[in-house]
C-alpha cells in the first residue's frame, strides 16, 4: 500500500513535470483564460446595447416628423447620427456611415396622418449584425408606436372624447410584459460565463488529447518507463487527469473573482454550480484522454479533436436552440461535456434553479464520465497488455 501511494505520487510529479516543460501550453492553460476572460468582460461590460446609430430620411420636414426624429434621439438604444431631407442611396449610406438603420419619413406624412391616411415609415435594417439590428428595429418601432397613440389619443381629444376614454379606444386592451431572469437583458451575463467555460473546455480537451499519445510517441509507454512504476490503467487515468483537475480549480477561481469584477449575479445554489463545474471538467478531461487513446499520434489527436471542440459551443443549445437543429447535431451536442454544463448554468446563474432542477443535467455528466471512463480504461488495459507482452518479447530475444 505504501509502494502504491509513493508511486501515485510519483506519477503525478511526473505529470506536472511533463505540463510544465511545455512552455507555450503553460502560457496557453493557465494565462491565456485569464486574459480572455478579462477581454470578453469589458467587452460586453455595459451588459446592453446602447447609442445605435442610425440615419433618419425626413421628407415632410415638419413639427410632427421632428418630433418622431426627437423621440429617436431620446430613446436610449438609439443615435440619430444624420437627418438628410432628400433621397438617398441606402446601401451606399450604409456604407458610409455604418449606421445600423435608416428611418425613411414620408413626404406629406404630418397632412397624412391629420387626414387619416394612414402614411407609411419605413425602416431599413442593417442585417449583417442581428443583434444591434434586432435592438435597433425594436427601438423605432416603440417610437412609432407611442407616437401613433400619441396623435390617435390627442385627435379623439379634440373631437371632444375625455382622456380616460380615448386611451381606452386607442387601447382596447392592455399587454404587460414580464421580464425574468435577465430582466436588463445583458449580454454580459448572458454570454460571459458560456464563453470562459467554453474556453476552458476547449483548453482541456487540447491538454489531454496528448496526455497518452505523448507517451507512446516518446516511447515511455513500456516498463521502461511509466509501466515501469504502474500497470493499473484505473491509476494511469487519475494521474493523467490529476494535474489538469488541480490547474482547473485556479482557473475557476479567477474566473469567480472576475465575476465579482463584473458584478454577475450570484447564484441562490453556489454549491450545486461548482459542483456542475466539477464534473464537466472531469468529464471533458476524460473524453480528451480517450482520444489520446484512440489516436496515438499526438498531431492526428489534436487536429481530430478541434472536430470536436470548435463547434462545441454552438451545438450545446445555448444561443440557439437544439431541438431546432438536425437530430444529428442534437445528438453530437449531447455527447460533449460542454452541453449538460451549460444547461446548468443558465439555470442556476439565472433561473434561481435547485439541485432538484438541474439533476437532469447533473445525471448527464455522471452518464459522460461513466461512459468515457469505461471506454478509456477498457482501451488502456488492452494497450497496457499489448506493451507489456512486447516488452516480454524483447526481453526474451535479449536473453
Amino acid at each position: 500500500m505504501h509502494q502504491q501511494i509513493n508511486n501515485f505520487f510519483y506519477l503525478v510529479k511526473r505529470e506536472f513535470g511533463l505540463f510544465w516543460s511545455n512552455k507555450i501550453f503553460v502560457v496557453a492553460f493557465l494565462i491565456m483564460p485569464v486574459i480572455l476572460a478579462f477581454l470578453l468582460g469589458n467587452v460586453y461590460m455595459d451588459g446592453a446595447v446602447k447609442h445605435l446609430k442610425i440615419v433618419v430620411v425626413d421628407k415632410d420636414n415638419t413639427p410632427m416628423s421632428n418630433k418622431l426624429i426627437d423621440m429617436f434621439s431620446d430613446h436610449p438604444t438609439l443615435h440619430v447620427l444624420e437627418v438628410k431631407h432628400e433621397t438617398i442611396d441606402l446601401d451606399q449610406t450604409i456604407l458610409d456611415t455604418r449606421a445600423i438603420a435608416i428611418v425613411v419619413i414620408p413626404e406629406r406624412f404630418e397632412s397624412d396622418v391629420l387626414n387619416k391616411r394612414n402614411p407609411e415609415v419605413n425602416s431599413y435594417l442593417n442585417m449583417s449584425n442581428t443583434v444591434a439590428a434586432g435592438a435597433a428595429g425594436t427601438a423605432i418601432a416603440q417610437c412609432n408606436g407611442t407616437l401613433n397613440a400619441g396623435i390617435g389619443i390627442e385627435a379623439m381629444k379634440k373631437s371632444g372624447l375625455p382622456a380616460s376614454v380615448a386611451a381606452q379606444r386607442i387601447q382596447p386592451f392592455q399587454l404587460n410584459l414580464f421580464q425574468l431572469y435577465n430582466p436588463g437583458q445583458s449580454y454580459l451575463v448572458f454570454l460571459w460565463p458560456a464563453l470562459i467555460f467554453s474556453i476552458l473546455h476547449q483548453l482541456l480537451l487540447l491538454a489531454m488529447a496528448v496526455s497518452f499519445s505523448q507517451e507512446i510517441e516518446n516511447n515511455t509507454f513500456n516498463t521502461a518507463g511509466i509501466l515501469g512504476r504502474t500497470t493499473s490503467a484505473f491509476q494511469l487515468i487519475i494521474v493523467k487527469m490529476f494535474p489538469y483537475v488541480m490547474l482547473s480549480m485556479i482557473t475557476l477561481l479567477v474566473f469567480y473573482l472576475f465575476s465579482l469584477h463584473f458584478k454577475l449575479p450570484n447564484p441562490v445554489h453556489p454549491e450545486v454550480l461548482f459542483l456542475s463545474q466539477i464534473l464537466m471538467v472531469i468529464s471533458t478531461c476524460l473524453l480528451g484522454g480517450l482520444y489520446s487513446l484512440i489516436f496515438p499520434s499526438q498531431l492526428k489527436a489534436t487536429e481530430l479533436l478541434l472536430c470536436i471542440a470548435s463547434p462545441a459551443f454552438t451545438v450545446s443549445g445555448f444561443t440557439w436552440p437544439a431541438d431546432q437543429t438536425p437530430v444529428i447535431l442534437e445528438v453530437f451536442g449531447k455527447i460533449i461535456p460542454l452541453t449538460p454544463y451549460l444547461r446548468s448554468l443558465r439555470a442556476l446563474l439565472l433561473e434561481g434553479a435547485n439541485i432538484h432542477d438541474v439533476m437532469p443535467f447533473i445525471q448527464h455528466q455522471l452518464i459522460l464520465i461513466a461512459v468515457y471512463f469505461l471506454i478509456s480504461f477498457i482501451l488502456l488495459k488492452l494497450k497496457i497488455r499489448k506493451s507489456l507482452r512486447v516488452s516480454a518479447e524483447v526481453k526474451t530475444q535479449e536473453e
